[in-house]
């Protein structure tokens, strides 16, 4: 076994199950993992997720032709690594800098806004995550790019303190999670 890799135990539904996690993910002890609170759990999860979903991402892009598409799939990259230097800030991996959050903050706010833009033409790539939804509803679809633009905004106007990370990352996740899983394939 890599001496960089480090056996944690995860609970899910009061269940112990071991899982082999690597330190990149920034889990050193056992000890560590246990003391997390609940809701640092869940922004573990959350975080985790993110970055298998760029990790994965960044594969399924490299045969897009169709330049409408890959527009918009760098805008939907550009969103994920700033949920993902969120979650890093979040974790402690990385420190916390008001003036770079709040550049994150207006970065997420500035590709929300762009979204109606980058999907008023309706084109469609096989290599694209993109569902045939967002053209059949899509006033709902930019109700909820906006909606994302809007906590965005309140968010750099707000969040000032580490412990206001976790609950600011829960509201952009929540925000992205009731658009990918309606218009996501």
């Amino acid at each position: 076994m890599d001496e960089r890799q480090t056996t944690c135990y995860l609970w899910i539904n009061d269940r112990n199950i071991s899982t082999k996690i690597f330190s990149l993910i920034g889990i050193r002890k056992k000890r560590k993992f246990q003391n997390m609170t609940l809701i640092s759990k869940k922004s573990f999860f959350i975080s985790f997720l993110l970055f298998v979903i760029v990790a994965f991402s960044s594969l399924a892009h490299t045969d897009t032709t169709n330049p409408i598409v890959k527009a918009r799939m760098e805008a939907m990259k550009e969103l994920a690594k700033s949920m993902k230097y969120l979650s890093k800030v979040s974790r402690g991996t990385l420190p916390f800098e008001t003036e770079a959050i709040v550049e994150i903050f207006n970065a997420i706010e500035n590709n929300a806004s762009n979204t109606q833009e980058l999907f008023s033409v309706y084109a469609i790539d096989p290599t694209s995550e993109a569902g045939t939804e967002i053209w059949e509803n899509f006033e709902d679809f930019t109700k909820k790019a906006q909606s994302l633009e809007s906590i965005a905004h309140e968010l750099a106007l707000t969040v000032n303190a580490k412990d206001q990370l976790q609950s600011a990352m829960m509201a952009l996740g929540s925000s992205c999670k009731s658009c990918h899983s309606k218009y996501r394939n």
